[in-house]
């Protein structure tokens, strides 16, 4: 269940690159689900396995793709209407939102680890709230973020295009390249494959 294709494709747009990443965060969001449901039900997922979920949120989904968004794509097009402008300001603000909740999951495991460590209380209900809400976010996020991309795609000319896939390769180095991006799908992978997912 592979998708290492989905960002080394040179014959793919700049706005087809950013649908194929969601096909990708929304692979996360149905672990993070799913995690959460599991802890909700009182069952065991081990407290490395959501650390994982953690890392891969942070590097693929913040990181990498909301930095093709952050530093190209949203640049690119913000300017050519207050519609689009307004829009890429939302989105944005929700950015800043799903990293909040982000760092309060791993903030909560982190708690949660301590506790276990020194014999206290089960802290697994705040990490499956904010799993459950990050789940939640993103699949209300990537569906208003295509309408958008169908919009804004139809503006962007070829060499504006060739730019914005330029950038993209930089955000690729700026994660730590090819190899740790194949390394990010081999730990989403991983979880996809592991008891508690099944």
């Amino acid at each position: 269940m592979s998708d290492n294709s989905n960002n080394n494709s040179s014959s793919s747009s700049s706005t087809g690159q950013l649908r194929q990443d969601h096909v990708t965060v929304r692979r996360i969001r149905d672990i993070a689900q799913r995690c959460s449901d599991r802890l909700y039900a009182g069952a065991h997922v081990p407290l490395e396995d959501i650390k994982i979920i953690s890392v891969v949120i942070e590097e693929f989904v913040d990181a990498f793709h909301h930095g093709k968004e952050e530093k190209a794509y949203f640049p690119a097009n913000e300017y050519k209407s207050a519609q689009h402008a307004e829009e890429i300001r939302k989105f944005l603000i929700e950015h800043e939102f799903s990293r909040r909740v982000a760092r309060m999951m791993l903030r909560s495991l982190e708690d949660w680890k301590k506790s276990r460590a020194g014999g206290g209380e089960d802290g697994r209900e705040p990490v499956a709230r904010f799993l459950k809400t990050y789940a939640i976010y993103v699949t209300d996020h990537t569906t208003k973020e295509e309408r958008f991309f169908d919009m804004a795609e139809k503006e962007i000319g070829a060499g504006e295009d060739a730019e914005l896939l330029r950038h993209y390769e930089r955000c690729r180095r700026d994660v730590g390249g090819d190899a740790r991006i194949q390394e990010l799908f081999r730990l989403i992978e991983y979880l996809e494959e592991r008891d508690w997912m099944q």
